[in-house]
């Protein structure tokens, strides 16, 4: 039993790793290659990309939550005695519509089209915008056809292939995207570099699929009605949360290109790319758990799960919360670091999304317990409240604060969404809600206090021009607020002995680096 724990342990640092490593040389290659589209397209153009690009990302996420309950399948039946025909035939219904939902895009785009660009004010860039659009649909159907295949990698839990294959891409990607507009291209050329890429992940995913694991190659067939209910049922679940995920995600985006143009959309974007830094760990972290957690929980059942679900709202929230603090206070130079000159707009975004994205993020272990015992509904109401909210906060805060009340509305829907999950996943699985928020309120405390204080101190800390000025204030700023954060952790008792003598060691090591580095 001990070995089969270690096995399974290893396995999930193994495939934690792997993700968060192939996540890393993604961000870094967009953080890389954006400052170079910016620059080369200009605050307009760039613009428009941002919102080409977000349309069809919110089109791409309607895949009928198939995605999710395909990779539910794939783990459950890797439990028992082998794939089925069954599962081989949802898989190829995962690639049926995939291809379906590109033919549903175009044609609605083509109808739409004139009113799209009036709403978003394209204005003498709406001929290059459409036929970029073009290209970027085909990205989306080479993203539906990579489905299934994605299904089976993280089903079986594969993700040393899929994080190679993601990490190669991204580079590849990146390159193109440089050399493109290097060259003179506009935003045709730039979405034809997009689909290309998104092209050959498919068929490098489907190879690494298909070499692995031949036994799970999609087929063509017909599926019998309690089949279909059971993965529709879960599926759709999953869609109308991930759907109104997509709106919320998205929302920004339009709703300022539409009532203040696409520089201004554009501005704003660059900074929501940088928060998803926030994101990047955390939300690989649990993509890995999801499909371990459905195994473990299979002979662990509810205790195991219970103690799994606060373990991982612990190390969550440890992390995430002084995180969003530090980014809140170093929004600005970060951006200054990144772009070489700042972009108010950006920093704002920043600095107003990050501590709700943080809270949203560390209630995603309540997302993974509720998809593991098989109630992805519990998310529908908490997401479609987020949406109803965002949607009813954003016009009159609009109003009353011009382009930043856009995110505020966000972030207040955020917050507040996050909490009636909270207490609507408690209520429903009967599990009490003091422990978790017990484990919840040090560091959230922490991190507000580490954070005011260390903007009580912004006039006293290291600044300057260019980005040698931005990156001192920065490692300042978010060294500051972290420590902070940590030597009340530590103080108040809440990190374990073992914690606590794993962050010595981390000092030490930071401390004995510190001489080499002043040389």
């Amino acid at each position: 039993m001990a070995s089969a724990a270690g096995t399974v342990g290893a396995r999930l640092t193994r495939n934690t790793l792997s993700m968060l490593g192939a996540r890393i040389v993604m961000a870094l290659a967009g953080l890389v290659s954006l400052p170079v589209v910016y620059q080369h397209l200009g605050p307009e153009a760039f613009g428009v990309w941002v919102l080409l690009t977000g349309l069809l990302a919110v089109v791409a996420l309607f895949d009928l939550g198939l995605g999710s309950a395909l990779v539910r399948e794939v783990a459950a039946a890797e439990t028992e005695a082998g794939p089925s025909d069954v599962l081989r035939r949802l898989l190829g219904l995962g690639l049926t519509w995939g291809l379906v939902l590109g033919g549903l895009t175009f044609a609605a785009l083509a109808a739409g089209w004139p009113w799209i660009a009036h709403l978003l004010r394209l204005g003498e860039l709406t001929r290059d915008a459409w036929h970029a659009t073009l290209w970027l649909l085909l990205g989306v159907v080479a993203g539906g056809v990579e489905l299934p295949w994605r299904a089976v990698l993280e089903g079986v839990q594969r993700y040393g292939a899929l994080a190679l294959v993601n990490a190669v891409t991204a580079v590849l990607g990146a390159v193109l995207t440089i050399a493109v507009v290097r060259l003179g291209g506009g935003l045709v050329a730039l979405a034809a570099a997009a689909a290309s890429t998104g092209a050959i992940r498919t068929i490098l995913l489907a190879a690494a699929a298909y070499h692995r694991h031949r036994d799970l190659t999609p087929r063509w067939g017909r599926l019998a009605g309690p089949d279909l209910r059971r993965v529709g049922g879960y599926g759709l679940r999953v869609q109308v949360s991930s759907g109104a995920a997509a709106v919320n995600v998205e929302l920004d985006r339009l709703v300022l290109g539409g009532f203040f143009g696409p520089a201004v959309a554009g501005d704003a974007d660059l900074g929501t790319r940088l928060l998803n830094l926030l994101r990047l760990p955390p939300g690989f972290a649990l993509l890995v758990l999801f499909p371990a957690a459905v195994r473990r929980a299979v002979t662990g059942g509810r205790a195991w799960l219970d103690t799994f679900y606060l373990t991982t709202v612990r190390y969550l929230a440890v992390f995430l919360a002084p995180a969003g603090a530090a980014l809140m206070v170093s929004a600005d130079p970060l951006v200054r670091l990144w772009l070489g000159h700042p972009v108010s707009w950006a920093g704002a975004t920043i600095a107003i999304l990050a501590p709700a994205y943080a809270l949203n993020l560390i209630m995603g272990a309540a997302t993974i317990v509720a998809r593991v015992e098989g109630r992805p509904g519990l998310e529908t109401r908490y997401v479609l409240l987020s949406v109803v909210l965002n949607v009813a906060l954003t016009v009159p805060l609009l109003m009353l604060a011009g382009p930043l009340g856009v995110p505020t509305a966000t972030a207040l829907a955020v917050v507040l969404a996050t909490g009636y999950f909270l207490a609507h996943f408690h209520r429903a699985t009967g599990r009490p809600i003091r422990p978790v928020l017990r484990t919840l309120w040090p560091p959230i405390a922490a991190a507000t206090v580490a954070g005011l204080a260390t903007a009580a101190l912004l006039g006293h800390l290291p600044d300057g021009p260019g980005r040698v000025g931005a990156a001192l204030a920065v490692a300042t700023r978010a060294g500051l607020t972290l420590t902070f954060a940590a030597a009340l952790l530590v103080g108040g008792g809440y990190l374990s002995t073992d914690e606590r003598a794993r962050l010595r060691t981390l000092a030490r090591r930071a401390r004995a680096l510190t001489p080499g580095v002043r040389r």
